[in-house]
């Protein structure tokens, strides 16, 4: 017996579709199946069972992208969880606007198709030469856990050409190449902040030490005091450099190193003297060319830069994509789900400009400047929010009027490189993001370390996110979370002194649809408010997707004495409150009571859907108020 059915769209690459109006699939092609519902674990594993489906490449709502040869459609069509199949077509692999890119360095665009897992690459190269592409570049991504893309050349006029490419049944998206935008800002008058910010965090005793973190940007001046090291080439001995990669071979240039030395740089003859040392100034680097990645990749970078000891990657720079949620962010989000370990930063850009991967992607922390530390107003960024109404940026740090390195050489001048540092006028989330890199950094030494009262522990991507996020507070500045600001400016010294309750869990003892975990807390009194944070590492979503959120979590604080529960993300005031659970699809929940009442507070996260599960869905708590000793 089929279920009811209850209407329900694809929102794929700027169109909506219902599949039951749309034509079937046709002989072997891919489809899009969709069921009338989210599956459970034990029903996903039926479908694969007796169907070979993927399930795999989700599109909301409640559908996945197959290839269906004749012989298994029928049954697929008849299975009572089935509501619909559907084509693939060419429509729903490119943007429906076909806008372009503005370019800044190309003179010409080029072009990407995405592949699915199981494409015959020999046989796409064959049809793209048969359509005029020229200039093949074919970027591997499988051994790091992506899919095959291949950049090319057209002639103009491209539109015929990519029409027709986007009709290979291998093909699963088609997009323009990008370019990276460092994101610099306006001028401001805003005092020099120099790190002085960090000193509170420092005097807990995190330096960075033992822990690498990774950069993305242009080239870094190896040179300059801060990241020299005379005895010892750039590689695992190295005093500040782990790795270092330059593809292209360009020069050091301004942008890099003054991020550089925001997230680690430091003076060798002073450790942790310098006035104007990095955030995390004991931890080393390890360095990739942003612009490399035309013919890199993304995936490949940052698996380099996992070899080298990273577990903190730091972008400081944006692509403005025709469709927001494009290949660039489904790699990013493949990264952070297949390494769990890892968290990824990216810069909200620029306030004159639209948002754009990587801060955009589902699974990256997105920073924007403030103009100093708590309390402190916005001071650059885009405004959110990104591609499905999700919250974007999620929180700021101080970006203004900032003091770091500078590259030793101007004008064919070489300037004192073992003193150089400068203050930049201006307020920029690139300066704001490596200082959060620096900030989780000493997160993740906080907890490898064991300085957490439960021990040593090494922590997932997720709750260094939630531990970032736990210590932001309302700024007063109207809606909570902004769509400029996030959650507000970081505050991680208010969160590592205690009292901290976590719960860190994997995708291998994650939730499946239907299922709840709960965590008791114990609040001592009212004398701070009780927050409590829960982040998860979503699957990747399918590039091209207007909604491209995949498995969604819900958090529900219950109050001791009756009272009414919390949901998650719904405030008045900036402070939770009763109500029905918010409609945006975050991967960022919170809840907030300004004074507390004192007793046993339950914590719980229920899994309202998860299409992709590895095998479940994990998530991360981080927990802070006036709370009693965790029970032993």
């Amino acid at each position: 017996m089929s279920e009811p059915d209850q209407p329900s769209l694809i929102r794929h690459a700027g169109r909506s579709l219902d599949p039951r109006t749309e034509p079937a699939t046709g002989q072997g092609g891919r489809g899009v199946v969709q069921f009338h519902r989210p599956l459970t674990r034990a029903e996903r594993d039926r479908m694969r069972r007796e169907h070979g489906l993927a399930l795999t490449d989700y599109l909301p709502d409640n559908a996945f992208v197959e290839r269906l040869p004749s012989w298994r459609l029928a049954a697929v069509e008849g299975d009572p969880l089935v509501r619909a199949v559907m084509a693939f077509g060419a429509d729903l692999r490119r943007s429906a606007t076909g806008g372009r890119r503005t370019l800044v360095r190309r003179r010409s665009p080029r072009y990407e198709v995405s592949l699915f897992p199981d494409a015959d690459l020999p046989a796409v190269l064959t049809g793209l030469a048969g359509h005029g592409a020229g200039e093949p570049v074919v970027v591997d991504d499988r051994p790091h856990g992506g899919a095959v893309k291949v950049r090319f050349a057209l002639p103009e006029p491209a539109e015929p050409a990519l029409a027709a490419i986007a009709a290979l049944d291998d093909v699963r998206w088609v997009d323009e190449v990008g370019e990276p935008k460092l994101d610099t800002g306006p001028v401001t008058a805003a005092p020099a902040t120099a790190r002085a910010w960090a000193g509170p965090i420092w005097a807990l005793g995190l330096t960075g030490a033992g822990q690498v973190i990774g950069v993305m940007d242009s080239p870094i001046d190896l040179g300059h005091r801060f990241f020299a090291d005379p005895r010892h080439p750039v590689g695992p001995a190295h005093r500040k450099v782990t790795g270092y990669r330059n593809a292209l071979e360009e020069q050091p240039a301004r942008h890099g190193t003054f991020v550089a030395g925001i997230a680690a740089g430091d003076d060798p003859d002073q450790p942790g003297g310098h006035p104007d040392r990095g955030v995390a100034w004991a931890a080393r680097l390890t360095y990739g060319n942003a612009d490399d990645l035309e013919r890199t990749g993304v995936l490949a970078y940052l698996a380099a830069a996992a070899g080298d000891g990273a577990y903190v990657h730091s972008n400081s720079w944006h692509d403005e994509p025709e469709i927001q949620y494009d290949q660039l962010s489904a790699d990013l989000d493949t990264f952070a789900w297949q390494r769990e370990d890892h968290l990824v930063l990216g810069s909200a850009g620029n306030r004159t400009e639209r948002m754009g991967p990587p801060g955009t992607a589902k699974n990256v922390l997105s920073v924007a400047a403030s103009r100093g530390p708590a309390p402190a107003g916005f001071g650059d960024g885009a405004t959110g929010p990104a591609a499905g109404g999700r919250h974007k940026p999620e929180l700021m740090a101080p970006g203004c009027s900032i003091r770091s390195t500078v590259v030793g050489t101007q004008a064919g001048v070489d300037l004192d490189r073992n003193v150089f540092v400068s203050r930049t006028p201006i307020c920029a989330s690139s300066w704001a993001t490596p200082a959060v890199a620096g900030l989780a950094a000493l997160v993740r030494q906080y907890y490898v370390d064991g300085h957490h009262p439960g021990g040593p522990l090494v922590p997932s991507g997720a709750l260094l996110r939630a531990t970032l996020i736990a210590g932001c507070l309302p700024d007063g500045g109207g809606q909570y979370p902004s769509d400029t600001g996030g959650w507000g400016v970081a505050r991680v010294e208010e969160t590592l002194r205690g009292p901290l309750r976590i719960r860190d869990v994997r995708h291998a003892d994650g939730l499946d649809t239907g299922e709840s975990a709960e965590l008791q807390v114990d609040v001592a009194g009212g004398g701070r408010p009780l927050t409590v944070t829960l982040v998860w590492t979503d699957p990747p979503g399918m590039a091209g997707s207007d909604a491209p959120a995949v498995n969604a979590l819900g958090l529900t604080v219950v109050p001791p004495g009756g009272r009414p529960p919390l949901p998650g993300n719904v405030f008045a005031g900036g402070f939770s409150t009763p109500g029905p659970a918010p409609a945006r699809p975050d991967t960022v929940q919170r809840v907030l009571v300004r004074q507390p009442v004192p007793g046993r507070w339950t914590v719980r996260v229920t899994a309202t859907a998860v299409h992709v599960g590895n095998p479940g869905q994990g998530y991360a708590l981080a927990v802070t108020g006036d709370l009693a000793p965790a029970p032993s």
